[in-house]
Formats: structure tokens, sequence, C-alpha cells
């Protein structure tokens, strides 16, 4: 799997390793002021969390087909490879993953090793993204799911706010109506719980 995945290095990784990624970062994240000078020219607001967190990495973006994840590329930081704009994903208070967009090529995003869950802070109502770009052009505002295991929790936010329709339409299944039918739930229930819950961004 991970010679398929990383055609560039198959001894690295990170993807689903033991890894320090609070070392990692630290070992290969350059520049911040350069990422933040990208980031102000794209009109990111300076008091987002992602702005001040930002930072520029080399590496490889591996594409692959990764079912637990939204996303479908890896990142490998390296000393060579594409430009990223690079963001510490944080979990009770420590560097557990990064994420990593092109900085040519604003599709092109994901994580280094897997363990990330969101980005973002929880408010409410809690408005849900489904890229770095929109996470980022919406000034950090709401949360980017690293983790599709990760979305069932939303269930608990009074209100989703989606992107639009068909976003809508996504987080009603991972959110409500699958786990539901996991679990043996009412899947009409909480196809109702998603309609009340779900709102798309004016």
């Amino acid at each position: 799997m991970r010679s398929a995945i990383y055609q560039r290095d198959p001894t690295v990784p990170f993807w689903r390793s033991n890894v320090d990624a609070d070392q990692l970062f630290e070992a290969h994240a350059h520049r911040p002021e350069r990422a933040q000078a990208w980031l102000r020219y794209r009109e990111v607001a300076e008091t987002c969390s992602g702005f001040q967190d930002a930072v520029i990495m080399r590496g490889s973006f591996e594409g692959g087909i990764l079912g637990n994840h939204p996303y479908h590329w890896t990142f490998t930081p390296g000393k060579s490879g594409d430009l990223a704009i690079t963001i510490p994903v944080h979990h009770d208070c420590r560097v557990v993953d990064l994420v990593a967009m092109s900085r040519h090529d604003h599709t092109v995003w994901g994580c280094c090793t897997g363990a990330g869950q969101c980005l973002g802070v929880f408010t409410s109502p809690l408005r849900v993204h489904r890229t770095v770009a929109n996470w980022l052009s919406n000034d950090c505002h709401g949360i980017l799911p690293l983790s599709k295991t990760f979305l069932p929790l939303l269930g608990n936010a009074p209100t989703l706010i989606a992107e639009d329709d068909d976003h809508a339409w996504e987080l009603a299944y991972r959110v409500f109506i699958d786990p539901a039918a996991t679990f043996g739930g009412d899947q009409h229930a909480a196809e109702t719980l998603a309609y009340n819950c779900i709102e798309v961004q004016s």
C-alpha cells in the first residue's frame, strides 16, 4: 500500500506511522512570513488561526484513495518538491498532523500522518468546510473535518452550515443517516434531524 501511495520514496513514512508530528513540523517548517504574505495577498484575516500558524514547506503530494478521509492526497515533507502552505493540527495541546495545500493548485491538499481530526474552532452555528482553501477564504470561521469518523460527532451541534446543497446532502449522510443505519437507529428520524439541523451558506 505505501509503495503505491509513496512512489517517490517508499521508505517514508509518515502516513499512519508512529511519528512525532511536532518534531516533523519543527524540522521542515520554513518562512512563516512568506506563508503569511501569501495569505495576506489572498485577503485571509490576520486574526485567524490558520494565518497565525501557517508556514511554507517543501514536499511531495501523492494521490490516493483514502477511505477514511475527505481529501485525496497525502503530503510528505522533504528538502525538495512542491511548495506548500502548511498548518499544524493540534489535539490535546500537541501537534498530531500537518495539513498542506499546494501553493500552485489549491485543489491539491492533504495531511501528513492521517491522525488529525479537524482544523478550526467550534462555534454555534457551526460552519463546515470542504477544503483548506475554503476554510482560509472564510477567515478560518468554522471547521475543516479531516477524518470521516469525526463527522458523526457534528450531530451534537445545534446548527451546521454547509457550503452548498451537495455539501448539505453529504453532511446529512455522514453526520446523521449513515451512523443511524450502522447502529440500527431510525433512519427517518435521522433524515428529519438532518433537515432541521443543516443549513446552506447564504
